[in-house]
């Protein structure tokens, strides 16, 4: 997993790199420093840069710029002397320069120089991403929250945030729709068309989408794309039929997504329940519980809409969990959220909410102070400093496994 990668989702992947190597302009009045990205951090993916800049007491400082390999990235008046940028994958040379004015027309600058990443040379640093909403109690969003307002955990130890951003990050989105045959009942499935064709519509041009519906198997668009029209004739082409192989279709999609760049989204449509059209029996060769690790693995947060009455006390077919229980636990432990609309007629305002929701995160990243390449869950606990705020990120990853020799 690249740290904050442009989609949605998570495990982590290493990777080795030379820190980034900062030097400041001749000594003079005017004086320049990089903050972030700072050793042993990375230029990758969505990057915050932050430049300092002082000069003597007779002056002040009247102008940063800074730019990436000679292209002007964004130029300050006045502090802060902040700006996130995209820097793609790492595995180029980027060169960082900041060059400050004083009132006096006197320069100072500096330079800083990240090396492409490469297999096999340098520090390892391992980096893991979590994606993180945060609510008041009123559940409204918070959108004005910094590093420091965050603490993070894993496997109870604190870790050191190396990497944040609060700007939105492009996401990729399979829209994953319950065609079944119970669907029919209602106009569930009209309803269900239009609502995901208004979210196909609300989100931002460089995000990508898939659209991808299931009953006994699973129908749709093989990869994701950003051009809305194909994505919304295959929502008009979903037609109601047959089973339910729920816990396959979810498999299979988080599997689709695996290994694409940034953030990866599943926006899940279903009552919950897998089962085969003609018999009491399961509609999906996978365990929920394999579907659930498919997920964790592949990095995917889901956002689940659970359709029906009863889902609250209506069981699995092994009795084992009710169906909200299903979508909750799949929801909750991926980072997402999961969502009950008492109607049909509901489901614009709850695809609507969700458009909000992926609109309204924090992207964190850290190096774990663990190493070890074993291969398992390793638990994750982000909070912030102030109790009466709600944060929903995902439970956990798997760590990397060394290869067998």
């Amino acid at each position: 997993m690249g740290l904050l990668r442009p989609v949605v989702l998570i495990a982590a992947f290493l990777v080795t790199a030379a820190a980034p190597q900062s030097t400041p302009g001749p000594a003079g009045p005017v004086a320049v420093r990089f903050l972030d990205p700072a050793p042993p951090g990375l230029i990758l993916g969505p990057t915050r840069i932050t430049v300092d800049a002082t000069t003597s007491p007779d002056a002040r400082i009247v102008r940063v710029e800074i730019s990436a390999d000679g292209a002007l990235l964004s130029a300050f008046e006045r502090p802060p002397f902040t700006v996130t940028w995209d820097a793609g994958s790492g595995f180029v040379r980027v060169t960082l320069r900041a060059v400050a004015t004083d009132s006096l027309g006197r320069q100072g600058e500096a330079t800083l120089v990240a090396h492409p990443l490469h297999v096999g040379q340098y520090e390892e640093v391992r980096l893991v991403n979590v994606y993180a909403t945060v609510r008041d109690r009123k559940g409204n969003p918070v959108l004005d929250l910094t590093r420091d307002d965050f603490m993070l955990l894993e496997d109870g130890s604190p870790q050191t945030l190396t990497h944040f951003t609060s700007a939105k990050v492009p996401i990729t989105i399979a829209l994953l729709v319950d065609a079944s045959n119970s669907m029919n009942l209602g106009g569930k499935i009209q309803l269900a068309r239009k609502a995901a064709e208004e979210f196909v519509g609300s989100m931002d041009p460089d995000d990508r989408l898939m659209t991808l519906s299931f009953n006994d198997d699973l129908q749709g668009s093989l990869e994701p794309i950003a051009d809305r029209g194909p994505v919304k004739k295959a929502i008009e082409a979903i037609e109601a039929r047959g089973g339910t192989a729920l816990y396959d279709a979810l498999y299979r999609t988080a599997d689709r997504l695996a290994g694409l760049e940034g953030r990866r989204v599943i926006v899940l449509l279903s009552d919950g329940r897998d089962q085969a059209l003609t018999d009491n029996e399961p509609g999906s060769l996978h365990l929920y519980e394999e579907a659930l690790e498919r997920a964790h693995r592949s990095e995917v947060a889901v956002y689940a809409i659970g359709l029906g009455p009863h889902l609250d006390t209506e069981m699995d077919l092994r009795h084992e969990r009710s169906l909200k229980e299903i979508l909750d636990v799949l929801a909750r432990s991926t980072g997402g959220r999961s969502y009950y609309p008492e109607r049909p007629g509901q489901l614009s305002g709850v695809y609507r909410q969700i458009a909000a929701d992926l609109k309204a995160q924090y992207a964190l990243g850290y190096s774990p102070s663990n190493r070890a390449r074993d291969g398992r869950w390793r638990s994750i606990i982000l909070r912030t400093k102030n109790p009466g705020l709600e944060v929903q990120a995902r439970s956990g990853y798997y760590a990397p496994a060394s290869p067998a020799r």
